[in-house]
């Protein structure tokens, strides 16, 4: 089933993020901004998924491809362990974005551990979504009713029900993610805490199942690196039903020359995974203004040597256009710039005894003169994508939860990664609709000219 999801002790139902995800939750697929391919050297297990831009991320999953042996030497003293017969997938899967909601399914067909078990069609339905910057859910439904093991005289043995598994993962501190998951039938419960640090993640876990025929419970230990676009699972597996301890997947990503796959274990998406997560880097484009005008917005933006569809997505996420906005940290206009920064980068700020109730005279505040908002903010952002090496991501995310919790090459906390999915989203939605940027352009000039 995957060695990282067995390292979560099956809680990957709200996290998955990974091509393996149609083998928990295959919403999880929506989570990929570029080509993910894995190999499980433990299961014989191959997955393989791509992103298509509008259209959604397509995957397919092969489970247990091997026929002797997990390491292919066939012999008691393999570490790794004698290979079984184990739950044969070969599953076609689909899944998309809804703004915070991801949906998938899988279709495929399915055999059970044993050489007398009949293959049947199966199919599988999940969702994942962030209730909240540290809130994730996800839930699967999986129907493999089709699925019997008979005995050799023709005796039915076994039957499968349908399945539905819902769980949770917590992120109450960016290196800290609490993944929990209930599976109704047969039942049982898992959970797992994960600490990430940069490209090193860690996890430990336990599965406690209730079947009332055979109650057990068995704990994980795990271990990955994924850095440069190369992912590495290692996880020791404890449970007595299995002969196997040792588990070991390899992985890699590809397509976007402009993207690095450096931490996928982020289940908050946005990405993120985002997977974290990824890692999108200033284009050529941004560098240019793409739009040919001459207006007061287009070379605002040509001098700080950003695109203008950026700037416009920047604007559009922070305050909507509206050039007086307050947000309730006490950020204010066009750019949501917070006094402190505001007067870091020149700007005249009282000092107000209630930071939500500022005067909105632009020549008393300059935060609401939608030139100099527009001036200071730039030349913040440039400094920050200066600092985190052009890393667009990174820089995004810094100017939305402020630069002392975002480190250069760690990940970034869910709430800057939505955030700057969001930018990332409305710039590319630019790019591709001329009509859209020409109209939101016009609504700066506007402003600029009152």
């Amino acid at each position: 089933m995957g060695t990282r999801g067995l390292g979560l002790s099956h809680a990957f139902i709200s996290g998955a993020d990974d091509a393996t995800s149609p083998l928990w939750n295959p919403a999880g697929l929506a989570n990929l901004r570029h080509g993910n391919l894995i190999y499980d050297f433990s299961q014989g297990a191959f997955s393989l998924a791509y992103p298509i831009n509008h259209i959604g991320t397509f995957g397919i999953n092969f489970l247990d491809l091997n026929t002797s042996d997990r390491f292919l030497v066939d012999h008691t003293s393999n570490p790794i362990g004698t290979f079984e017969y184990g739950y044969n997938q070969a599953l076609l899967s689909f899944a998309k974005k809804f703004g915070p909601l991801q949906v998938g399914a899988s279709t495929g067909y399915t055999r059970a551990p044993f050489s007398n078990s009949l293959w049947a069609p199966n199919y599988d339905f999940g969702a994942l979504m962030a209730l909240s910057p540290y809130v994730v859910v996800g839930m699967q439904f999986r129907d493999i009713t089709g699925v019997s093991i008979s005995h050799q005289n023709g005796t039915l043995l076994q039957k499968f029900v349908q399945q539905f598994v819902f769980g949770t993962t917590l992120s109450p501190h960016p290196v800290i993610r609490w993944h929990s998951c209930y599976n109704t039938y047969p039942p049982s419960f898992g959970t797992s805490i994960e600490l990430v640090t940069g490209p090193l993640a860690a996890n430990v876990g336990s599965l406690l199942s209730f079947d009332t025929e055979a109650p057990n419970q068995s704990w994980s230990l795990g271990l990955s690196f994924n850095k440069w676009g190369k992912q590495t699972y290692y996880t020791f597996l404890h449970d007595e039903n299995l002969q196997y301890k040792h588990m070991f997947a390899i992985g890699f990503t590809f397509g976007g020359s402009h993207q690095i796959f450096e931490d996928s274990r982020s289940t908050t998406f946005g990405e993120t995974s985002t997977s974290t997560s990824n890692r999108i880097f200033l284009e050529p484009r941004d560098y240019d203004v793409s739009i040919n005008d001459s207006s007061a917005g287009t070379k605002i933006a040509q001098k700080h040597k950003i695109s203008i569809e950026l700037l416009l997505a920047i604007i559009y996420v922070e305050s909507k256009f509206n050039p007086v906005a307050v947000s309730k940290t006490g950020a204010g206009g066009l750019m949501q710039i917070i006094p402190a920064t505001a007067r870091e980068m020149g700007l005249k700020v009282p000092n107000y005894a209630n930071k939500l109730k500022p005067n909105l005279n632009g020549s008393v505040d300059e935060r609401f003169d939608a030139k100099k908002n527009l001036e200071a903010g730039l030349t913040y952002f440039n400094k920050l994508l200066k600092k985190y090496k052009n890393n667009l991501t990174l820089a995004l995310g810094a100017y939305n939860v402020g630069p002392g919790r975002v480190q250069v090459g760690a990940p970034l906390i869910s709430r800057g990664k939505i955030y700057a999915e969001k930018v990332i989203n409305r710039r590319n939605l630019y790019q591709k609709d001329a009509t859209l940027s020409k109209t939101d352009l016009k609504r700066l000039e506007i402003i600029l000219k009152k």
